[in-house]
């Protein structure tokens, strides 16, 4: 059972730095190509900004969220 979780978890953290990767792969794309990037989408920029406003307009709750991510990031990655 414990090697089922370890290989879980190792299957987890790639998929979340390959996520991380893609997203920064994507904005340097869309800031040197422009919003019309073929492969990425639609203006990832715009969506992230669009995030990090309502993330500011909700305070602490944001502050507090954004904490966890942060720590759960730097755990799932050790």
């Amino acid at each position: 059972m414990d090697a089922w979780i370890s290989k879980l978890k190792k299957y987890l953290r790639q998929f979340i730095e390959l996520g991380v990767l893609l997203l920064g792969v994507s904005v340097v794309a869309e800031i040197l190509f422009g919003p019309d990037v073929a492969f990425f989408g639609s203006q990832v920029t715009k969506n992230l900004v669009a995030l990090l406003n309502t993330l500011g307009d909700s305070g602490i709750a944001a502050l507090i969220v954004i904490l966890a991510l942060m720590i759960v990031y730097r755990k799932l990655l050790k």
